[in-house]
């Protein structure tokens, strides 16, 4: 069996793994919309995979164009699944735009027909400049998705590094005239992949996992603080906060839970006011 084939079951056998965990996540967090795109995400790169796979048994125009396109539509779920994670507006135009520019270019070298480093390049540079945005949208997200060192946001920076510094090297390559030099290029891109996938999908799994700890921290906290004595003014109802200020009912309660008031005036209140009794329409 060809070092390729092996590399490509691989990469299969561990897109195969990270997409089923992901969609268990997903089923369990009630069909989050940000995971969606995390699972839609581990599919398309791994149905990528098998097409590599199947380069020998399809057509020639096919096995130059699809595989390829479909790593470039994972990388666009990936940015609209950062974006939708960092609370910024998904650029969906921007992401189809990508992916039709890279789709042409494909074509373009399938009609030049001579093969060279160039294709590399091309490849590399839409993949590089999509991780690179998605990095920069995770460092607008939570701590979590950027602070620790193997976090989403820091996987991103390294596979775009990584494909800038692919590029240089197929570049170079190619004005020496080093053309077989494009196979060593693939087969490291190849096995980055699996390396990426790893990294990318297990660090988005612990920083959700991590994010969803820290909201159950505070809810917890909220419930800690609503259940304990509050110093309430016994004339005009304003609670003491910890830090010594007191604010009306309504502020504290907004403040510390997701409680929001609405007003209306009771049946003694309105009597008082008013000196008619209330009918059902006036309360």
């Amino acid at each position: 069996m060809a070092i390729e084939t092996i590399i490509y079951v691989t990469n299969i056998l561990i897109g195969g793994i990270l997409a089923s965990l992901m969609t268990h996540h997903w089923l369990r967090q009630e069909h989050s919309e940000r995971v969606r795109y995390w699972m839609l995400a581990t599919w398309v790169m791994t149905v990528a995979d098998v097409l590599f796979a199947m380069r020998p048994v399809v057509p020639y125009w096919f096995a130059r164009v699809v595989p390829t396109l479909f790593v470039t539509v994972g990388h666009g779920v990936l940015l609209l699944g950062a974006q939708k994670t960092a609370d910024v507006p998904r650029r969906w135009k921007l992401v189809l735009g990508a992916i039709g520019l890279h789709a042409a270019g494909l074509i373009l070298f399938l009609a030049i027909g001579r093969s060279s480093n160039w294709r590399m390049v091309f490849n590399g540079l839409i993949w590089a400049s999509l991780s690179l945005a998605s990095s920069w949208c995770f460092r607008r997200a939570a701590p979590v998705f950027w602070r620790p060192l193997l976090g989403p946001a820091n996987v991103f920076l390294a596979h775009g590094l990584f494909h800038c510094l692919r590029v240089s090297s197929a570049v170079l390559f190619e004005m020496l005239g080093w053309t077989e030099a494009s196979v060593w290029l693939q087969t490291v891109g190849d096995l980055e992949v699996s390396l990426f996938m790893v990294a990318l999908f297990v660090s988005l799994l612990v920083a959700h996992l991590q994010l969803r700890n820290e909201e159950l921290a505070r809810a917890l906290a909220e419930v800690q603080t609503l259940s304990g004595l509050l110093p309430i003014c016994a004339w005009c109802k304003k609670i003491r906060d910890d830090d010594g200020y007191w604010q009306k009912l309504e502020d504290y309660f907004q403040s510390h839970s997701q409680i929001k008031f609405t007003h209306g005036i009771c049946a003694d209140c309105y009597q008082e006011q008013t000196g008619r009794r209330p009918s059902a329409k006036s309360v």
